[in-house]
């Protein structure tokens, strides 16, 4: 409940600030010049690992600011790269640390039981559906004994869909609210058909 009542405020002050300063982000996102994309991949890293703005509202700006591929593949890098990060901090950096942190996600044995099926499928499902928050997939993998490679292979095909969508909607939400409806319905029915092979395979 806590949580819930965090992400709501949350999401209230970036809707509030974007009212009072619309003016400068209109220009700021008509402005999509080939200088600025290093420093976007790098915020995409960033807020990937600390989420300062939260990543959906950043991959949103990027979908508005350079349109839904190019958009899409700055979310796309920014989230394998934090993902990247964290599992190599897991592993070796900050691991007493996070083993700390992630016995209070309530959670975790049910994704234990997900990588002990199989660790490839559980952290593509993971990333397609979501069933544990980010983080926690980063770092619990981080601590298990995955292979770094099955890990960033699933997340880099895991990631595809929900980071173009975020591009989707941030692109279409200033062009047209009929297409950006359409774009969500279409990626609720990919959830829609996905979700009962997750099922079927956890129970196979």
């Amino acid at each position: 409940m806590r949580k819930g009542i965090i992400v709501v405020i949350s999401y209230a002050f970036i809707l509030i600030t974007a009212f009072f300063f619309h003016e400068p982000l209109i220009q700021w996102l008509n402005r999509s010049e080939p200088s600025h994309l290093p420093l976007m991949f790098f915020l995409a890293v960033l807020f990937g690992i600390i989420p300062i703005v939260p990543f959906s509202v950043f991959g949103a700006l990027m979908g508005a600011k350079y349109g839904i591929w190019l958009g899409g593949i700055i979310n796309w890098v920014g989230s394998i790269g934090a993902s990247a990060i964290l599992f190599i901090f897991a592993r070796f950096v900050f691991v007493k640390e996070f083993q700390i942190l992630i016995t209070k996600f309530n959670k975790i044995k049910k994704y234990d039981d997900l990588i002990s099926h199989n660790a490839f499928i559980a952290v593509l499902f993971s990333r397609m559906i979501p069933i544990i928050p980010p983080p926690v997939v980063n770092i619990y993998s981080g601590l298990s004994s995955m292979l770094f490679k099955t890990y960033m292979l699933a997340t880099a095909i895991g990631q595809i869909p929900g980071m173009i969508v975020y591009a989707f909607i941030g692109n279409q939400l200033f062009e047209s609210i009929g297409h950006l409806l359409m774009g969500i319905c279409i990626y609720l029915g990919f959830l829609i058909i996905v979700i009962p092979f997750y099922r079927w395979w956890r129970t196979s």
